[in-house]
């Protein structure tokens, strides 16, 4: 388990976590947590090579 400091339950930046901050954030998910999914997969070898 890795905890994404600064993140709320749905992987967006949050300052209070709280529900009624929900509509004020406008990120679906935020870069760190997208980073550290993919590298989670990646040393798992679930890792698709990139198109260029």
């Amino acid at each position: 388990m890795r905890e994404l400091p600064g993140l709320n339950h749905l992987f967006q930046t949050a300052e209070t976590g709280a529900v009624a901050e929900y509509y004020q954030i406008e990120e679906t998910m935020a870069r760190l947590a997208l980073e550290t999914i993919a590298q989670w997969l990646a040393e798992r070898g679930f890792a698709r090579k990139r198109r260029r």
